[in-house]
């Protein structure tokens, strides 16, 4: 399950090297799926950082964002390296556009259930499902759920 991530729990790191995409065709990916996705008017960065292994589970991405000022920087691991950048890419990329509201709906879940983990952890799995949903259908995948 996915929780909102502490800034003290990323570290922030860019390799000098790594396995799989390079940052250069990364960036690619993400001018081509602000287009796609119609970002264009986003101040969107890229950063390859460390997570923290101690989050509880593992993860591949996260992102920062200011919706007032529509700027992002999107968040991915570098360790461990995948395989599949674009998937995890597109996912934050759908946060960000999901931001506002998703901010929205946890602060009523968190007013209306007088901060009960056990509603507001099945909120973010439901976020989680439905971001993850949202990217397949982008992606144009077929795989299930993970």
């Amino acid at each position: 399950m996915k929780k909102r991530i502490e800034k003290d729990l990323i570290v922030d790191f860019n390799p000098p090297t790594k396995r799989g995409v390079s940052l250069v065709n990364l960036k690619k990916r993400l001018s081509f799926w602000q287009k796609k996705l119609g970002m264009t008017d986003w101040k969107l960065n890229l950063k390859i950082v460390d997570f923290q292994k101690d989050s509880g589970y593992r993860q591949s991405g996260h992102f920062i964002a200011n919706t007032k000022k529509k700027a992002a920087t999107i968040l991915m691991t570098w360790d461990p390296w995948r395989g599949d950048e674009e998937y995890t890419l597109v996912h934050e990329m759908i946060h960000v556009l999901l931001y506002d509201f998703d901010k929205f709906c946890e602060n009523k879940i968190r007013s209306f259930s007088g901060n009960n983990e056990k509603i507001i952890d099945k909120y973010f799995k439901k976020l989680e499902k439905t971001v993850h949903q949202l990217t397949r259908l982008i992606l144009g995948r077929t795989d299930k759920y993970r």
